[in-house]
């Protein structure tokens, strides 16, 4: 889940075939989009960096949003090209020090008012997010199942995001959470998969993993060795992009490929 200024490419379509089932020990899902749900009506990123915005300016920074969003941006960019190639994921608050540091600011990431800003945007974030309708059913049979579950996200603030998995109930169903800026490498790096699996004690090939977009989730699962599931929350174009082994409509969908009645 990308932070602001964020264009996503969703690709890829297939049909989930009734007769067809799979076998696995684990089960790891994407978090936004997947399990939770961002509200699609509204520019949620832009709403929540006004919220950043807003307390800067409270606490000193004297720009204008124009300003400020364009050298975030800038920042975002710059940060995310330097580690492109080994898909680091650099914590929110060096995005914000770097940000303000183009703004003539000078706020190490560990500046009270740098963690005030990703604390805004996380507090702001929360308002918008629902869980799916049906992840509880669906997390709940898979444990009463047996499977280990797991969440791999690519997250900035990952405590914002525990955070989310706590307040809506998720926590006690998994047995681990993963979280790209906790251990700097982002989907779809492999690393972030492999770090999950091993947490579970499985390999790749005995796990399945369910998110919501093709080049970061279906790709990062198949680097890992695992069967890949798309949860398909817009139209996609069927000829681009890495095809998952299925693809389902709803969560509901999983446990039909599981044979969980």
């Amino acid at each position: 889940m990308e932070i602001g200024c964020t264009c996503r490419n969703k690709r890829g379509n297939l049909s989930l075939l009734k007769s067809e089932t799979i076998e696995a020990r684990a089960v790891l899902f994407d978090l936004f989009d997947t399990l939770l749900l961002i509200e699609a009506d509204k520019n949620v990123g832009r709403i929540c960096l006004k919220s950043v915005y807003q307390f800067l300016s409270a606490n000193g920074i004297n720009v204008s949003f124009k300003d400020f969003k364009r050298a975030y941006c800038e920042a975002r960019t710059r940060l995310y090209e330097g580690t492109g190639r080994e898909l680091e994921e650099p914590h929110y608050r060096v995005r914000i020090s770097e940000t303000l540091k183009r703004l003539g600011y000078e706020y190490d990431p560990s500046d009270p008012v740098v963690s005030g800003a990703a604390e805004a945007y996380c507090e702001e974030f929360i308002r918008h997010i629902h869980p799916d309708e049906d992840a509880y059913h669906v997390l709940r049979r898979l444990r009463e199942n047996g499977y280990k579950i797991g969440v791999v996200s690519n997250f900035a603030i990952p405590e914002c995001a525990r955070k989310l998995i706590s307040l809506h109930g998720l926590k006690d169903f998994l047995d681990v959470i993963v979280i790209s800026a906790e251990i700097n490498r982002r989907k779809p790096s492999p690393e972030i998969f492999k770090f999950a699996l091993e947490s579970l004690g499985v390999n790749g090939v005995n796990a399945i993993f369910i998110g919501d977009t093709p080049d970061i989730d279906v790709r990062g699962a198949r680097y890992a060795g695992m069967k890949a599931i798309l949860i398909e929350r817009k139209s996609m174009d069927a000829n681009a992009g890495d095809k998952p082994d299925f693809t389902i409509k709803r969560l509901r969908e999983l446990l039909d490929l599981l044979k969980i009645k």
